[in-house]
């Protein structure tokens, strides 16, 4: 028998079958484990040779009396050893047929005399693993060295496990921030609503709320240098070459966490000289080193998992949105991942020094091995497809490799660790595959919320060259679940069955009437609603709020703005190409949560393109008669003049609020900019060049004065940029209402 499969032994027998005292350190517990290992390293010639070495343990009367005489001489009365022998007697029972005897009617035969007699073995001995047709037992110098190599071993196997758990306790800590965050926001909320009748306009108006308080410059200073800043500089939506940098509070703590990890893996780690397995202290370092990353790797995939979910629980409890956890779900695997390497590679270093190539090649044959290599190289495939260029440019080719490397990963991992047959480390396994059930039944109840019949969704899809945009109208009539602003949807194409499985993350732009299918575009209800300008009498707020409620039981279409591109959206802009193409969809949503933005006295929406979707989505709720809005503006980026055309048109009557400002930058079409309106909008006003966006930002700030100003974000990367730039600035400034948000899907 080879040292290697003496290890082998030891790591799959000896760590299993004793799996209580792994438990106990600095206790007796260690000492029969240590006379165990010492017999080990013996054949005993009065047993059958064919049977398995773990039956001839059982049966053999030399090695279970040389075991027996170790425990006298070595071990205190402690009730430990015969812990010991009450463990191992079912398996001998099941397997052999027999049970070991009681130490005392062993080592009651056997006087002072007689024992002294017996043959003192040496380490030196020992490790030439030796046929013997005697008893032997170990020599003091001998047994010390394999005691302390147990103790060691069971104590770095130990610390390997809390520092395991210390994952846990960081994003618990983690959590803990980001609830009661939501519970102080909550109860905020709560006393703004906390009103017993409906304030009248003019005669008694909402209060505007300000920025004021004892907590209004800790709150700023808190908003300026923690949670809103990129990271570092001005990047945070824009990608630094094929990576994203997360904002700086996310990145402070991705920054502790992979710190944390770091000094994880590179302490506590007890080398000692004499050790039975590892003389050599570097030796001992590469496994404990290899040990600690693969278990801290596996502790950290079932937050993978977690974190990685839609319907993730703590979205919920935390208020924080996908693309936060979304971050964080990928620097737990990145981290994961580096750990997994750096554990396939020690073992490998370790096999090819004791056996060489062949010792490594014989490796690959046992299940155990080849499965563990295959989950480390999934891993890296997974990181390697899920860098930031093709999640952005092709995700399809992400979504299916991450789908399938995944299930790689989860599968060859579990019969990685099989070969532990107490199953001891399935702990991490399991709730990976409990947490994509739940998130799978999650989805499959808001598809059944959203309709009764899923599979027969109907969807319009219709394309404008002019403003190259796909309009998508789902009806949305037998929703259970009302559409909120801000709000945002999965989509299945049905129809394209190749590619039905993918569903794409799209944000609801607003709600319309229902329409037929060869009907004309169908307006949005503001369109059709009077303007609700501020009057002194109570019945022109209660027929405001009247309107707003029998309007919205008459929107059942759900519309989205689609850009087309590559994929996915070039697939749906060809099926409407010519003309407006019915399909049938799958509707899994809603999901996110709806911006505060009612709470504010003043909203400033900076937005690109269909970026647009953001502010219609907000604007029938902020116009409401409860909300606490003043002023909105939108300032919008927009190429086509066809696509500002439709807008205007749908929106009219929004825009022909007191309360609303649209400032339009066409960036294209600028010979025609004029021709856009076609009526007179006084709120209005069309420019022909990109927007000066901390501009925009610095004037609603000055205008805002000390009350409460939201800045919207949606749009290009550098567009979001620089408004956070400009937020921040702001806060810097004196302006303590500024608050900054980015409504984006970040993946």
């Amino acid at each position: 028998m080879s040292l290697t499969n003496e290890r082998e032994q030891f790591e799959c027998g000896s760590f299993r079958a004793s799996a209580d005292v792994a438990h106990a350190l600095y206790s007796g517990k260690f000492c029969p484990l240590a006379c165990e290992t010492v017999a080990n390293y013996a054949t005993f010639n009065d047993t059958d040779p064919s049977l398995s070495r773990k039956v001839n343990a059982c049966l053999s009367d030399l090695r279970i009396t040389s075991l027996y005489l170790c425990f006298d001489g070595y071990c205190e009365n402690d009730g430990e050893v015969a812990k010991w022998i009450a463990g191992q007697n079912p398996w001998c029972y099941n397997h052999a047929n027999v049970t070991l005897p009681s130490l005392q009617d062993v080592v009651s035969q056997w006087p002072p005399e007689s024992k002294a007699k017996v043959e003192r073995i040496s380490a030196t001995e020992a490790l030439t693993f030796p046929h013997l047709d005697h008893l032997v037992i170990p020599e003091s110098t001998f047994f010390d060295r394999v005691f302390t190599t147990m103790h060691i071993a069971f104590w770095e196997y130990d610390i390997h496990l809390v520092y395991g758990w210390c994952m846990y306790y960081f994003w618990i800590a983690v959590i803990a921030v980001g609830v009661t965050t939501r519970l102080c926001a909550l109860i905020g909320k709560l006393q703004y609503r906390n009103r017993d009748y409906q304030s009248l306009p003019e005669v008694e108006p909402n209060t505007p709320l300000k920025s004021s308080g004892a907590f209004a410059l800790p709150r700023a200073w808190l908003k300026r240098h923690i949670t809103t800043p990129a990271a570092f500089g001005d990047r945070c939506s824009r990608p630094w070459g094929w990576c994203t940098i997360p904002a700086r509070v996310q990145s402070l703590t991705i920054l502790l966490f992979v710190s944390l990890n770091i000094v994880l893996c590179s302490c506590s780690y007890r080398l000692t000289e004499g050790n039975i397995y590892w003389p050599e202290k570097s030796a001992q370092l590469l496994r404990y080193v290899s040990d600690r990353t693969g278990i801290i790797s596996l502790a950290n995939f079932p937050l993978v998992w977690l974190f990685g979910m839609r319907n993730d629980v703590l979205i919920w409890i935390t208020g924080w949105g996908f693309g936060t956890y979304n971050a964080f779900h990928r620097w737990v695997a990145r981290v994961a991942t580096v750990q997994a390497v750096i554990h396939s590679v020690g073992y490998t270093v370790m096999i090819l020094e004791s056996g060489g190539w062949p010792s490594f090649l014989k490796h690959w044959t046992k299940h155990y091995f080849w499965n563990g290599e295959v989950a480390t190289i999934a891993m890296c495939g997974l990181l390697a497809f899920s860098v930031y260029g093709i999640r952005r440019s092709h995700y399809e080719v992400f979504l299916f490799t991450h789908i399938l490397l995944s299930i790689a990963a989860l599968w060859s991992m579990y019969y990685h660790v099989e070969i532990f047959t107490a199953g001891e480390w399935n702990i991490f396994i399991w709730p990976c595959l409990a947490v994509w059930v739940a998130d799978r039944l999650l989805r499959l109840a808001r598809i059944v919320a959203f309709s009764r019949s899923p599979l027969n969704v109907s969807a319009r899809a219709s394309f404008d060259s002019n403003s190259n945009l796909v309009r998508l109208d789902v009806d949305g009539s037998k929703s259970v679940i009302a559409p909120k602003p801000g709000t945002y949807y999965y989509i299945h194409v049905l129809d394209d069955l190749l590619h039905a499985y993918q569903s794409h993350p799209f944000t609801l732009a607003y709600v319309a009437p229902d329409v037929d299918i060869r009907g004309s575009t169908p307006l949005s209800p503001l369109a059709s609603r009077p303007a609700p300008w501020r009057s002194s009498s109570a019945s022109s707020s209660e027929s405001d709020l009247l309107l707003a409620n029998t309007t919205s039981k008459a929107c059942t279409n759900l519309v989205f703005l689609v850009r087309p591109y590559n994929g996915f959206t070039s697939r749906l802009r060809s099926s409407c190409l010519l003309h407006p193409k019915k399909l049938r969809v799958l509707i899994d949503g809603p999901y996110g949560h709806t911006l505060p933005l009612r709470t504010f006295t003043n909203v400033l929406f900076v937005v690109g393109g269909t970026g647009i979707a953001v502010p219609l989505s907000h604007l029938a709720d902020l116009l409401s008669a409860s909300s606490y809005v003043q002023n909105v503006k939108v300032v919008w980026a927009v190429r086509e003049h066809a696509f500002l055309a439709s807008v205007l048109r749908d929106f009219e009557g929004a825009l022909g609020d007191e309360r609303v400002e649209m400032e339009v930058h066409i960036t294209r079409d600028e010979q025609v900019m004029n021709d856009v309106l076609g009526r007179d909008l006084k709120s209005v006003s069309l420019m022909a060049h990109r927007p000066d966006v901390h501009r925009v930002v610095e004037e609603a700030a000055e205008n805002a004065k000390h009350q409460r100003l939201a800045v919207v974000a949606c749009g290009p990367s550098l567009m979001a940029d620089q408004a956070r730039k400009a937020s921040v600035d702001m806060l810097g400034t004196g302006h303590t209402g500024v608050e900054y948000f980015e409504e984006s899907f970040k993946w």
